[in-house]
């Protein structure tokens, strides 16, 4: 991109040239928010993509949006999985950029919840290495839906590229105890996966999601207002 464009790209994933930017991002909050409580209902994901059929459990973990108090751009919902119920294969198209370095074509599979194999494209040694930090390192330690649809490309900016509309990201390592997570490590890796063309999500059997968008829109609660006297 050139500078104008990349500036027009930053602008448009932080919703910052809308009439009331932050009336956009009140409204991103509630949304997330009812997607996050709704998720939180769900005991089992599979994720089904190009070279990719991967079970995470999640039942009882707790939901978190990322809605633009934190960072921006934003525009996330994400958990810890359960550590030992990470079973199946994922392939990353995307470049995993780690401490500025890329690993090309990830393939993982996974059983009782830990990486058991691994290659790459590109920096096949970096990724072994990574996965031989530390004990926690070969877990899954976030699950995420990349919900910010301003954000279309891969820059190899982690804060834009985990939010890209219709990508999840998956990172090994370290979890996040607000969400009930209990693996710890030194690596927090996040790694894109693209479901934008014939990518599904399963919640507990059913599909929710199918290239890149959520089937259903969440259920928002009511706010009610009571009338002085």
């Amino acid at each position: 991109m050139s500078l104008r464009d990349y500036e027009d790209f930053v602008f448009g994933a932080c919703h910052v040239n809308e009439e009331d930017p932050a009336a956009h991002w009140t409204s991103v909050a509630r949304e997330l928010e009812a997607r996050a409580r709704e998720l939180a209902t769900v005991r089992e994901l599979r994720i089904v993509g190009p070279d990719t059929d991967l079970t995470v459990g999640v039942g009882g973990r707790s939901w978190l949006a990322a809605d633009g108090h934190y960072n921006l751009p934003d525009g996330e919902v994400f958990t810890s999985p359960v550590e030992t119920e990470t079973v199946g294969e994922i392939r990353y198209t995307f470049p995993a950029v780690y401490h500025g370095r890329e690993v090309e074509d990830v393939r993982l599979r996974f059983e009782a919840g830990r990486v058991v194999e691994a290659e790459a494209a590109r920096g096949d040694d970096y990724l072994q290495s990574l996965l031989e930090m530390d004990a926690g390192a070969r877990v899954l330690g976030e699950v995420a839906f990349g919900l910010n649809y301003e954000i279309d490309r891969f820059t190899r900016n982690i804060l834009f590229d985990e939010k890209i509309g219709g990508t999840m990201h998956l990172a090994l390592g370290s979890g996040f105890p607000q969400t009930g997570g209990k693996n710890t490590s030194g690596l927090h890796w996040d790694m894109i996966c693209d479901l934008r063309d014939g990518g599904e999500v399963y919640a507990d059997g059913a599909l929710i999601w199918k290239d890149g968008r959520f089937l259903a829109e969440p259920a928002l609660e009511v706010v009610e207002s009571g009338v002085g006297g």
